[in-house]
């Protein structure tokens, strides 16, 4: 007999998840290294000192949490070429207006080959990974009476990314994204939170060992000690700041007009 917690896996596999796990809806230890971060984020990330502590228990942002389904999204796969799917854009400039993102350093944008991350390299995230969530709530909720959730993609007050280590998904890298053995990085995370008891997964134990391949990949010192920099990140300036990229960092953008995938590049789990 299939198990509550691997009845609810497969339902959310079937509804386009590459993996899922189950977390626990309890307070986050990893929080406290999280405020101490949004304490010193620029203008552009001032959001996350919204509400703060909504952050520590996932019950703050849902009452009801018994457990958290989480779940990653594969957006980029094992022998896609950049420049080919790149090319399939239209151009850098073109794709980024037509599927509305906001440019937030025009002058990169204009250089000759312009490079997006591979995460933008389609539509926008946010509404495919909630569409897929939501897809999966309702059949949960018609296989097990009286379910009731609530689902999470970015954009929520939750710690994503730990409460993915804490469901096993992957580990956190030291360019402080969750990283998977299959999959590296080329993640989406989202999740919800659910009303039912379920037991949770065992959490993923740190793999980067000693390997340092993507703090020294990142050209502008971003990473340090397992910790981002986003007022260095080439990420952050290309796609939240509010601000002009100051010239030393603009110089180092090896192309990216939006997005960044260096360190990611360099991650062996990547390849």
């Amino acid at each position: 007999m299939v198990s509550a917690e691997n009845r609810i896996k497969e339902i959310a596999l079937a509804c386009g998840a590459s993996a899922a796990g189950v977390a626990p809806a309890a307070e986050l230890v990893e929080f406290k290294r999280f405020s101490e971060a949004a304490a010193a984020v620029p203008p552009g990330l001032a959001y996350l000192n919204r509400e703060p502590l909504r952050r520590k228990n996932i019950k703050n942002w849902f009452p009801a949490a018994e457990a958290v389904l989480v779940c990653s999204f594969r957006y980029w796969e094992p022998g896609m070429n950049y420049a080919e799917e790149l090319a399939k854009t239209g151009g850098a400039a073109a794709f980024l207006e037509r599927t509305g993102r906001k440019v937030k350093q025009p002058e990169l944008l204009a250089a000759p080959g312009a490079k997006i991350s591979r995460y933008a390299l389609s539509r926008d995230y946010h509404l495919t990974v909630k569409e897929k969530l939501s897809a999966a709530l309702e059949a949960i909720k018609k296989e097990f009476p009286g379910a009731e959730g609530k689902t999470f993609c970015d954009t929520s007050p939750v710690l994503e990314k730990e409460l993915a280590r804490l469901a096993g998904l992957g580990f956190r890298g030291k360019n402080t994204l969750l990283v998977s053995w299959e999959s590296g990085s080329y993640l989406f995370i989202g999740g919800i939170a659910l009303n039912l008891k379920l037991k949770p997964d065992t959490p993923a134990a740190d793999s980067c060992g000693s390997c340092e391949l993507c703090v020294k990949a990142c050209p502008t010192g971003a990473l340090k000690d397992g910790a981002l920099d986003a007022g260095l990140c080439l990420s952050y300036w290309t796609t939240q700041a509010k601000e002009k990229i100051p010239a030393a960092l603009a110089a180092k953008a090896s192309g990216y007009a939006y997005g960044c995938d260096l360190c990611q590049e360099a991650c062996p789990w990547g390849r």
